[in-house]
C-alpha cells in the first residue's frame, strides 16, 4: 500500500492495481467557500484555502473509488473535486454516508455547490456504520463519526472508514470528527479485532469563533483527541492529515507536532508533507 498526501484529507491510496482517492480537494489557494447554512451570515463560517494543491485532477489518472468522509463541506468536497467524481470515466464509485450518497445521486441542476446533486446515480454508495463494501482486493467499513458538537446541523452526517486489504494492512481513516463514547469504543473494538497498522487522522481543531453558538465549538480532533484516539486504537503508524491550510483550522500545525512528540508518540508519526508518500 501506497498514501500519497495532496493537502487538506485528500490521499491517493494505492493497493496494487487499486486506486482511492480520500476527500478530493483542488481548487485554487485563495478560494474562499461559506461553511454556514444559507440563513446565517456569511462572516461566521467563512473561510479561504491556503495552499495550492501539488497535482491536478487530469494528471491523477483513474480512481476505484473515492472515499468521501462528507459532500456538504468544501474543504472535503470542492468545486474541482466535484467536477472529479461526476465524470464516471474518472471515478467508478463514490462512497460516502447514506445522506450524503442520496444528495450525489440526484440530477445536477444549474447551477452547482457543496451538498448538491451530481447525478451520480448507483455510482454514489452510502454505508451505514459498519456496512461494508468492496473496492478491488479492499473491504471497506464505515466507521462511526460526529462532525463537532451534538446541536450542530448535520452533525452525523459523516463517516470516516477502514480500509482492510487482503492479506496486508488495516487502515483507519478518521474522517472529520471530533472523539466522543461510541467512536471511542468502536476504535477499542478494532483494536481488539487485529492490529491496526495506520491510523489517519483528521485533525486541525476546526472551529468558528465568530459564529453565535459556536465560538468555543470543535469540529474535528485537536492535538489532546487525536492522541487520545490513537492511544485507543494503538496504531503502528500515525498519519495526521487535514492539519493545516485553511483559515477556519484553529489550532496552529506546530502545537500538534509537539503534542505528539510529547506524548511520546513521535517516532510512529508520520507528517508527511504536500505530495509525499508513505509506504506500508
Amino acid at each position: 500500500m501506497e498514501l500519497t498526501y495532496l493537502g487538506t484529507a485528500t490521499l491517493v491510496i494505492r493497493v496494487g492495481e487499486t486506486r482511492i482517492l480520500t476527500d478530493p480537494v483542488f481548487d485554487a489557494i485563495g478560494s474562499v467557500y461559506d461553511f454556514g447554512l444559507w440563513f446565517t451570515p456569511r462572516s461566521w463560517f467563512a473561510s479561504e484555502k491556503r495552499y495550492e494543491t501539488p497535482q491536478r485532477p487530469a494528471s491523477l489518472g483513474r480512481f476505484d473509488a473515492v472515499l468521501l468522509s462528507h459532500d456538504h463541506h468544501a474543504d472535503n468536497l470542492d468545486m474541482a473535486g466535484r467536477a472529479l467524481i461526476a465524470d464516471a470515466s474518472r471515478v467508478a464509485r463514490v462512497i460516502t454516508t447514506v445522506a450524503g450518497a442520496r444528495r450525489l445521486a440526484r440530477p445536477a441542476g444549474k447551477t452547482d455547490a457543496p451538498g448538491r446533486g451530481l447525478g451520480l446515480g448507483a455510482r454514489a454508495v452510502g454505508l451505514e456504520p459498519d456496512a461494508q463494501t468492496r473496492v478491488g482486493r479492499t473491504t471497506i467499513t464505515a466507521i462511526v463519526a460526529r462532525h463537532g458538537p451534538v446541536y450542530a446541523p448535520q452533525v452525523h452526517e459523516v463517516t470516516g472508514f477502514v480500509i482492510d486489504v487482503d492479506d496486508g494492512p488495516r487502515v483507519w481513516i478518521s474522517g472529520d470528527t471530533v472523539l466522543f463514547p461510541a467512536l471511542a469504543a468502536r476504535l477499542t473494538q478494532l483494536r481488539r479485532e487485529r492490529p491496526v497498522d495506520l491510523a489517519v487522522v483528521h485533525c486541525g481543531a476546526v472551529g468558528f469563533p465568530r459564529a453565535l453558538g459556536f465560538h468555543r465549538a470543535r469540529f474535528t480532533f485537536d492535538a489532546s483527541e487525536a492522541i487520545a484516539a490513537c492511544r485507543l486504537l494503538d496504531p503502528k503508524t500515525i498519519l495526521p492529515i487535514h492539519r493545516s491550510g485553511w483559515a477556519h483550522f484553529q489550532q496552529p500545525e506546530s502545537e500538534l507536532r509537539d503534542a505528539f512528540a510529547a506524548a511520546g508518540l513521535g517516532e510512529r508519526t508520520r507528517f508527511l508533507e504536500l505530495g509525499g508518500t508513505l509506504e506500508l
